[in-house]
């Protein structure tokens, strides 16, 4: 028999669940300055933005949150289209006087049971 659709939902759902709480735990690492956790959570597909490489990418982010700096999700909003997740998000990010509030969109892509991010893109 086929699949019902219910299933079809529930597996959705749990997806969704799962992004919403990647995305989470990634904003939690960032609070906490766990930098292991914050790039563990990077698939090894992962593509920075511009044409850094993944080393300088990673110096820069590190730079960017040991420093003072805070940061906090709302408006989550998760898409799951089958391995592949799309998390869009307004972010507030503070560090000394700087004041930040942007619209975020990660990509992840499910891997060995973890979603991991793929792209990230500010505004939109």
């Amino acid at each position: 028999a086929p699949a019902a659709p219910d299933a079809a939902k529930q597996e959705a759902a749990k997806d969704a669940k799962e992004v919403t709480a990647a995305v989470q735990a990634w904003a939690a690492a960032w609070a906490a300055k766990d930098m292991k956790a914050y790039l563990a959570a990077y698939g090894k597909d992962f593509d920075p933005p511009g044409r850094m490489t993944r080393a300088a990418w990673e110096k820069e982010r590190e730079a960017r949150i040991v420093g003072k700096s805070k940061i906090t999700v709302s408006d989550l909003n998760v898409s799951v289209n089958g391995n592949k997740a799309t998390a869009r998000f307004r972010q507030a990010y503070s560090a000394d006087s700087l004041n930040v509030s942007s619209r975020k969109t990660l990509d992840l892509v499910e891997s060995n049971g973890r979603w991991l991010i793929v792209r990230e893109a500010t505004g939109g």
